[in-house]
């Protein structure tokens, strides 16, 4: 809701209400905004910090305002703490370029509390930083080095502790950039202008207004073109500023007949697609993806007693660790899994079918499906009361005798 409205605003700000609401809507109507507006991530928390140092430097050059200036740098700390110098790397070089080539130095410079600014956004974002590193020692090398280096330019990394890589052909990220935002992305080919001097007018007018948009835009999705481990939401930040170019069109087209970003054809488009989203999860609910492992950990929870313990065994569930609060364990062993059987308190275990199925028979006798879970992603399965226990024995190489 926060990027919603700094997205209404800034557009208001420098048009209308009506194209500030035309761009909130087309920005909602993305589907990867959609998606992540509900996900299990920081990625639209870094979002809200890059849109608001970038409308915020925008605002505080047009309108002197020192107001505006500081809140370049607190978008800043919210992108340092949601995903670290990742933000700046998005933010500053669309500002650096915009400033260069309208040669609007002086006014950038007096407009921003530059010193104060940066040391309001260390003294936000710096101590987490000297906290972590001092809980958790090796931090700033993983964080900094790791995820912000070898994510990205080594194929294949493997040392991703919270993740998994990608390795993806260069340039991938602009073909996931037509599948998140499509149907919307389509009305660019209402650009008015086919010469090179129409659009340089078109960039410079209203203080470089095209121009700072239009680097917003493809910065953020140039600068993924080189990396090789990428997934579909990296365009995430390059969104609001899309959306706003595509309202600018809606409003410079509103009075021709031929096509514009509103044309019947995309609005019919999102229609089919949001009808048949909705017959799938209603009518046809086995086909719907389902990600979230909150009813797991909300059924463990309901049935469980204080000693019981959840364990996940085969892949690693982050939804799992997020709503369970870091309650949950992960493991491939059954070696481990037998010896937790062995524990006290009664063992959850969280599984599909398949990797349950692959257990040794002596271990799944030792556990009864769930009655009240519904989800077809992952299975729960009770340890039994009724079943003897197996201490010291390895489980996982019993196998039974006859029928």
């Amino acid at each position: 809701m926060g990027i919603l409205v700094l997205v209404a605003d800034a557009v208001r700000r420098e048009t209308d209400a009506t194209t500030g609401r035309i761009a909130a809507a087309l920005l909602m109507g993305m589907p990867l905004f959609f998606y992540c507006s509900a996900a299990v991530m920081t990625d639209l928390a870094l979002l809200l910090g890059t849109t608001l140092a970038m409308i915020s430097f925008r605002t505080a050059v047009r309108e002197n305002s020192r107001r505006w200036g500081y809140g370049f740098f607190i978008g800043l700390a919210i992108g340092l703490l949601a995903k670290g110098p990742l933000a700046l790397v998005i933010a500053i070089p669309p500002v650096a370029g915009w400033v260069f080539l309208t040669g609007d130095w002086r006014r950038s410079w007096k407009s921003l509390p530059w010193i104060t600014g940066t040391l309001l956004m260390l003294a936000l974002a710096l101590p987490w930083y000297l906290a972590a590193e001092h809980k958790t020692p090796g931090f700033l090398d993983y964080f900094i080095v790791g995820e912000h280096w070898k994510r990205f330019m080594v194929r294949g990394w493997k040392g991703d502790l919270y993740g998994n890589a990608h390795s993806e052909t260069p340039g991938t990220i602009w073909l996931y950039l037509l599948m998140v935002t499509f149907p919307w992305c389509l009305g660019f080919l209402a650009v008015p202008f086919r010469k090179w001097r129409d659009g340089r007018k078109w960039a410079m007018a209203g203080d470089g207004r095209g121009l700072y948009w239009l680097l917003w835009a493809v910065w953020p999705v140039a600068f993924f073109t080189p990396a090789r481990n990428i997934i579909s939401t990296y365009p995430l930040p390059a969104l609001p500023a899309m959306a706003i170019l595509l309202a600018g069109l809606v409003r410079d087209r509103s009075g021709e007949k031929r096509f514009h970003p509103f044309h019947t054809a995309l609005a019919g488009v999102c229609l089919v697609m949001v009808l048949i989203s909705g017959v799938v999860s209603i009518l046809a609910p086995q086909f719907a993806p389902k990600s979230s492992e909150r009813e797991v950990v909300r059924n463990f929870r309901a049935e469980s007693g204080p000693e019981d313990r959840l364990l996940y065994f085969g892949s690693r569930r982050y939804s799992a660790e997020f709503y369970s609060g870091g309650q949950v364990d992960t493991t491939k062993s059954t070696t481990e899994l037998t010896n937790r059987l062995d524990s006290p308190g009664r063992l959850f275990l969280a599984a599909t079918t398949r990797n349950f199925d692959a257990l040794p028979p002596a271990i799944q006798r030792r556990f009864t499906p769930s009655a009240h879970l519904k989800t077809k992603r992952t299975n729960l399965y009770i340890e039994r009361d009724d079943t003897p226990l197996m201490t010291g024995i390895d489980a996982s190489r019993i196998y039974p005798i006859g029928n």
